[in-house]
């Protein structure tokens, strides 16, 4: 008869060491991003199941601290083998009994599984509600790099190989670092664009202190694009076990020349070198949505340019604990009709 445990664990080599041995695995649920949670004011709990006195899975839960209410929240997580799902109950009663302590009127977990009713069910047996937006992207261009470079340049759209080629020959030249001179210079260009673009950004100390906390552990860099003394753009991007991660871009509002390939044919080849199986370009718009009326169509273009294929996640999973829930998954539908009236998009 298997025995089942729920424990915090406290050592980081312990917890590094299963993290980066599971696959799939992400930062989000490192050792590192706990870190910079606490970092930034909120409480975590590093909890590990045992079975057998085996550790068989970890989840990294965050109390989230609202107007109208607090919850826990499991970034890409929790991290185990789903065929055996009693680890997921005692996890999740483990997570309830904190919830309470916390008086958290939810929880959330956001999980590196696929987008099918199968796994659908997997939560809807167990009472979760899907999360009215989410909160990770749910649908990821991935990159794999089980190929030569020569290889991957063939596999990507002409004009993507072009300009790969080309920019450097025009003077751009790719700067790589670890320097937090460098990410206050890149937080504020993305703060610029972000006005630009009517984007909604982290307050300055999120970036900031993420950089700061993993580019310690050589987790993130920033990728700076320039031409003689002028930055064009700038990217933040991370490091972690089976990938390479393509956070967030800022570019020049002067600029008129596309740098962006250039940048990230660099990162890519960087995630080659460490072993990554992916380069995950983060998040692209639907298929269906795919077209250019679509706001996200052009980033998404840029991206699919570089090859690859789309993984679609299964959304966030909420498990309500408190009648007022339902009084913030309200507010949230009434924020997501806001940013649609806004955006003047409709579409899903």
């Amino acid at each position: 008869m298997n025995t089942y445990t729920v424990e915090e664990i406290i050592d980081k080599q312990i917890w590094e060491e299963f993290s980066l041995n599971s696959h799939p695995n992400s930062f989000l649920q490192s050792w590192s991003w706990g870190e910079f949670s606490k970092a930034i004011g909120r409480k975590i709990w590093r909890f590990g199941v045992f079975k057998n006195d085996k550790l068989t899975a970890i989840n990294l839960a965050i109390k989230h601290e609202t107007r109208l209410g607090n919850y826990l929240y499991c970034p890409r997580g929790p991290i185990f083998d789903w065929t055996d799902l009693k680890v997921l109950d005692h996890l999740l009663s483990k997570l309830k009994e904190v919830a309470a302590r916390e008086q958290c009127i939810f929880i959330k977990l956001d999980p590196l599984l696929a987008d099918s009713p199968e796994n659908r069910k997997i939560f809807q047996a167990r009472g979760f509600k899907p999360a009215v937006t989410f909160v990770q992207v749910e649908d990821a261009w991935l990159l794999p790099l089980d190929k030569s470079e020569d290889k991957l340049l063939m596999n990507m759209r002409k004009t993507t190989r072009y300009l790969i080629r080309h920019e450097p020959m025009q003077g751009v030249e790719i700067k790589v670092s670890d320097d937090m001179k460098d990410a206050e210079k890149f937080v504020d260009l993305l703060y610029t664009t972000a006005a630009r673009k009517a984007f909604i950004n982290h307050p300055r100390e999120y970036y900031l202190k993420q950089f700061e906390i993993l580019s310690k552990e050589d987790q993130e860099k920033i990728y700076i694009a320039k031409k003689g003394r002028e930055v064009l753009s700038m990217a933040l991007i991370a490091f972690y076990g089976e990938a390479g991660y393509y956070l967030h871009a800022a570019s020049n509002p002067g600029q008129q020349e596309s740098v962006g390939y250039s940048l990230q044919w660099e990162a890519i080849k960087e995630a080659k070198k460490r072993d990554c199986k992916y380069y995950n370009f983060w998040g692209v718009v639907k298929d269906k949505n795919f077209h250019p009326g679509h706001p996200w169509y052009g980033f998404s273009l840029f991206k699919r340019g570089f090859g690859g294929f789309k993984y679609s996640y299964i959304r966030a999973q909420d498990y309500p604990l408190s009648r007022k829930y339902y009084l913030y998954r309200s507010a949230e539908k009434a924020r997501r009709l806001y940013h649609r009236i806004r955006s003047g998009y409709w579409e899903d």
